[in-house]
């Protein structure tokens, strides 16, 4: 999609009836001016439904979601570690952050929900727009993907901060105490229109895209993503089935690619990809928020984490131990997930100096014990464009994503089958490590699917989900600890299941309730 966003951009602000329009290089750009619209006479042509439904995008680039902040979820969940240079954020590690804690807590709230007011605008106009027949497709497409984004947006809020307000429609001009002070939706009843949304999606969506609509949002994505919203609320049947559908090629021929291309740029939107969030380096500047036109459309996370960056994030050494706890398979999953001493890493050897000694190299050292280079995985080698210029896509989700939530999924149902067997296996073969023991049994089976989710996800900002929804498993206290939230440091049980609602939401909201503990 770094394609597509060399179109213009339309950002439609709900609450401002404004929109953004740029003529930059790209989708990913910034609006570049902002000008009153008169909604009646705007949504007129097949190219206003396109720069409106580009608009919906942007929020994935804003630094609450995947540009900057989304990496803070490993330090919660004990996979990474601050340095010297991430002291602002050093309250995320060890959950020590409250309602008023800066960052991912009030901005992955905003940016969702700008997306979310920015979809509701193109579900309420585009459909009225009268285009040609030979554009009709088209038309259902980009109507398609603003359900799907709906539901990716509602699912990160969800999933974050549990029962949220409901928004459903575009702001009308009617200032009523309903759109004003909103109260909380339940859980169910945002994951409720996820899968309304979704199942909308999926029957709107084009299968796959060529060219300069690579990346746009596809009716697997929006397969695996229902599937995925039927795992998180113990839905496995409805999971299997629907996730079985994306395994099966009823969409697309996804499969998987050489592990390594999930984390570069020179593989981006391969077989294996889903839905990548796209970035693309060298525009604008890095240090902007939002849609404006000095802010680059560059991915942060791998800036800060990169030992040849900033090196603001460290893995701990509770997880290079478990993957050395792993020796004897060779998993090739290590290596390209930790940079260590010996491994080859760019054409070169690493080795206990830095590559480049531009001041932040030497944060990587900063451990007792155990000396590790670094967080390898989306971190961008010595030909990077520039500074906090990353153009690494992030892969949201990946076809190894869909095969395990459907082992899971399989395994709830049927128990260790051979298809749940298969599922785990492929992943497996591909790490370079042997099959499974057979005769496994339910319980057992789910353990190591705890394992392969833990070696195949690290630092892609799914084990702290992963250890919130199993604690809700009516077998939640016999899992093994590892397994259990409470293994995050500073877990507090009944409370840091969620993020706190963020304090700024509430003072403008009081019929908004905080989460529990907060």
């Amino acid at each position: 999609m770094k394609n597509i966003l060399n179109k213009s951009i339309l950002a439609a602000s709900v609450c401002l009836a404004t929109i953004f329009t740029t003529s930059c290089e790209s989708f990913l750009d910034d609006a570049k001016v902002q000008v009153d619209v008169d909604s009646n006479t705007y949504y007129k042509s097949i190219k206003d439904a396109e720069m409106a439904i580009n608009a919906v995008y942007t929020p994935l680039h804003w630094y609450g979601l995947y540009k900057r902040h989304r990496y803070l979820l490993d330090y919660m969940s004990g996979d990474m570690q601050t340095t010297s240079g991430a002291t602002q954020l050093i309250e995320y590690e060890g959950f020590g952050f409250s309602p008023t804690t800066s960052e991912l807590i009030p901005k992955s709230w905003e940016a969702s929900y700008t997306g979310i007011a920015r979809a509701n605008v193109v579900l309420d106009k585009v459909p009225s727009i009268e285009v040609l027949t030979s554009e009709e497709e088209r038309k259902a497409h980009y109507i398609g993907e603003a359900y799907f984004l709906r539901a990716f947006y509602y699912f990160n809020l969800v999933t974050l901060y549990g029962g949220v307000p409901i928004y459903d429609k575009p702001f009308d001009g009617n200032l009523s105490e309903e759109f004003l002070r909103p109260m909380r939706s339940t859980e169910a009843e945002v994951y409720a229109l996820i899968e309304t949304d979704l199942l909308k999606a999926i029957d709107m969506l084009k299968a796959s895209y060529e060219g300069d609509n690579i990346g746009r949002a596809t009716s697997g994505a929006a397969q695996a993503l229902l599937g995925k919203a039927y795992l998180y609320q113990q839905k496995y049947n409805e999971a299997r089935t629907a996730l079985k559908k994306v395994i099966d090629g009823e969409h697309a021929a996804y499969d998987l690619v050489p592990f390594d291309q999930n984390f570069v740029k020179d593989f981006e939107n391969n077989m294996e990809s889903v839905f990548e969030v796209q970035f693309m380096g060298g525009v604008g500047s890095p240090w902007p928020d939002y849609d404006t036109n000095q802010s680059s459309k560059a991915n942060w996370v791998s800036t800060a984490i990169s030992p040849f960056r900033f090196a603001n994030a460290i893995p701990s050494l509770e997880v290079d131990g478990y993957f050395n706890s792993f020796p004897e398979e060779n998993d090739i999953r290590r290596k390209y997930t930790i940079a260590k001493e010996g491994d080859e890493w760019s054409g070169e050897i690493i080795t206990a100096t830095p590559h480049i000694d531009n001041g932040w190299n030497n944060r990587t050292t900063e451990r007792d014990e155990n000396y590790i280079i670094g967080v390898r995985k989306f971190a961008e080698d010595k030909s990077n464009p520039g500074f906090n210029q990353s153009p690494v896509n992030f892969r949201q989700m990946r076809f190894a994503e869909v095969l395990l939530m459907f082992a899971e999924a399989e395994n709830e149902v049927n128990g260790p089958s051979a298809d749940a067997y298969m599922a785990v296996n492929k992943v497996r073969q591909r790490a370079g490590v042997s099959d499974l023991a057979t005769g496994l049994s339910n319980s057992e089976f789910f353990v190591e699917l705890v394992h392969e989710r833990r070696k195949e996800f690290t630092f892609e900002f799914q084990r702290f989900f992963d250890l919130v929804r199993w604690s809700k498993r009516p077998d939640a206290a016999s899992l093994p600890d590892f397994a259990k939230p409470t293994y995050m440091p500073g877990f507090t049980p009944n409370k840091n299941e969620l993020l706190p609602i963020p304090a700024v939401q509430i003072q403008q909201n009081p019929n908004l309730t905080q989460n529990p503990g907060y």
